[in-house]
C-alpha cells in the first residue's frame, strides 16, 4: 500500500472550485492541517449539501488522528452522493486499519473500495490473465493449488509475505508469484519453504483451482492485530559480498527518502547529514532514485556518508548489506520492511500523519507489532523533521560511545 497517501480531491479546479478550498489547498502544501480542517469546517456550514467539501474535510480529520470524526464526514459525504464513493470506502477502510481493526479495516479497502486499493499494472494483468479461476475466499484448500500474486509496492509485499507461510498450513499447493527483485528473498525464507515461489506470471495455470492477490489475504485468514505471524523476523540473513565495511566503531546504512507518492515521507539530505558526523560511526547510504541528487551536489557528502546504492541492484544486494551492518535508519520506505523482516536492529522515521501500518501514536508511540527489531521516531509536529533527527542523534550518539 505504499503510495496510498489520501490526496484531497482537487478534480474539479475550474469555476465551481471554491476560494476557500484554494486557501486549504495552501495550508494543506505547508502541513498546516489545523488551518485546513478550519476551511473545510466553514465550507460545509456554508453549503451542508457539498460532498466533496466532506470528503476533503475527512481526509484532514485523519491527518489529525480525529479518526471518529473523519470517519463520519466520509459517511456523510456518501450520503450526499459523493462522485466517487468507492475512494471515500477505502479512506474509510485506512482509518479502521489504522486505529487496529483490522476486520472492518480490510473489509473496506478490500471488498468496498472497487478497486481502488490495487494499484498497480501487475494486479490489472492477473485480473486478466487468471479471469477464469476462482477467487478463494477461504474454501478448503485440501488438494487443491492456490496461487497467491503479488501487487502493489516492493515494501507491502516484503510486509504481507508473512501471511503466505499461513495459508500453506490449510493444506493443498501454494504457489507464490512475487516481483523479479524480491525473489532471491523470498526463495531463500524459512518460513516459505513448504511454499512454490516463482517469479513473474506463473506460466502454467492449468492445475490451479484458485487465485488471491496478496494483499487480500489478511480479510480471508481473519487476521488480526494481536496475531501478526513472525514479527521476530521471517527473512534469511546473508553474507555473499564484500561492502567494504569498516571493522571499527558501529555501521549504520541510512535511507532519507521515499520513492512512493507521499513526498511527506521524505527527509531533506541536509537535515539527515548531521546524523553522519557523529564520532564511531559509520554511516553508509543505501539510497537509491532521485535523493542522490542532492547527494552529488553536496561536496562535504561523500566524505561523511559513502554510498553503495549503485551497487544494490535487487532486494538479494539490499538484504546482503543490512545483515552486516549494525543498525538501519530509514524513512517509511521499503528498506524498513527489509531491516524488521530480517530481524535487524531498524530505527523508522515516521512522519505526522504516518501510514495505517504504523498505527496510532498512543497505541505503539515507538514500537510496531509487525516487527519486534523495529524502533519507531515519530514527528511530534507536522513537517518537523529537524527534532526526529535530533532525536534521533542523541539516542545514535548513545548507542555508539559504547560500541566496540
Amino acid at each position: 500500500m505504499n503510495g496510498m497517501y489520501q490526496q484531497v480531491d482537487q478534480q474539479t479546479l475550474q469555476a465551481e472550485f471554491k476560494e476557500l478550498e484554494y486557501v486549504a489547498a495552501d495550508f494543506l502544501e505547508k502541513e498546516d492541517f489545523e488551518s485546513a480542517a478550519k476551511c473545510y469546517r466553514q465550507l460545509v456550514v456554508d453549503d451542508p449539501y457539498d460532498a466533496r467539501a466532506y470528503y476533503n474535510l475527512a481526509i484532514i480529520l485523519h491527518d489529525l488522528s480525529k479518526f471518529a470524526e473523519s470517519l463520519a464526514c466520509y459517511e456523510q459525504s456518501i450520503k450526499l452522493g459523493y462522485h466517487n464513493p468507492a475512494r471515500a470506502n477505502l479512506n474509510t477502510g485506512m482509518n479502521y486499519l489504522k486505529m487496529g481493526d483490522f476486520k472492518r479495516g480490510f473489509h473496506y479497502v478490500d471488498l468496498k473500495s472497487d478497486g481502488a486499493w490495487r494499484l498497480g499494472k501487475n494486479f490489472a494483468f492477473n485480473q486478466e490473465r487468471l479471469s477464469h479461476i476462482e477467487l478463494w475466499d477461504g474454501q478448503s484448500l485440501e488438494d487443491k493449488t492456490i496461487l497467491i500474486y503479488c501487487e502493489q509496492g516492493f515494501g507491502d509485499n516484503i510486509q504481507f509475505s508473512r501471511y503466505v507461510s499461513e495459508v500453506a498450513k490449510l493444506g493443498g499447493k501454494v504457489v507464490f508469484s512475487c516481483y523479479r527483485e524480491l525473489y532471491g528473498i523470498f526463495k531463500d525464507s524459512p518460513i516459505l519453504k513448504d511454499v512454490d515461489v516463482v517469479q513473474g506470471g506463473l506460466q502454467d495455470i492449468s492445475d490451479v483451482d484458485f487465485k488471491i492477490p496478496l494483499m487480500s489475504l489478511p480479510r480471508v485468514l481473519e487476521a488480526t492485530i494481536k496475531n501478526i505471524p513472525h514479527a521476530d523476523g521471517f527473512l534469511s540473513k546473508t553474507y555473499r559480498k564484500d561492502w567494504n565495511l569498516s571493522g571499527e566503531g558501529m555501521n549504520v546504512a541510512l535511507v532519507w527518502e521515499s520513492s512512493g507518492l507521499d513526498t511527506r515521507r521524505s527527509i531533506p539530505f541536509e537535515t539527515i547529514l548531521p546524523l553522519c558526523e557523529l564520532p564511531n560511526v559509520n554511516m553508509i547510504s543505501i539510497q537509491k532514485g532521485t535523493a542522490m541528487f542532492d547527494y552529488r551536489r553536496n561536496p562535504e557528502a561523500k566524505d561523511l556518508l559513502p554510498s553503495v546504492g549503485e551497487r544494490i541492484k535487487d532486494f538479494s544486494d539490499t538484504a546482503d548489506i543490512l545483515s552486516q551492518v549494525d543498525l538501519l535508519i530509514s524513512t517509511d520506505t521499503a528498506p524498513i520492511h527489509m531491516g524488521g523482516a530480517l530481524g535487524i536492529p531498524t530505527w523508522g522515521l515516521l512522519h505526522y500523519s504516518a501510514d495505517w501500518r504504523w498505527f496510532r501514536e498512543r497505541d505503539y508511540p515507538d514500537t510496531s507489532p509487525w516487527y519486534e527489531s523495529v524502533r519507531i521516531y515519530r514527528q511530534k509536529e507536522p513537517a518537523s523533521w529537524g527534532e526526529v533527527v535530533e532525536r534521533v542523534k542523541i539516542d545514535l550518539k548513545k548507542m555508539s560511545s559504547n560500541w566496540k
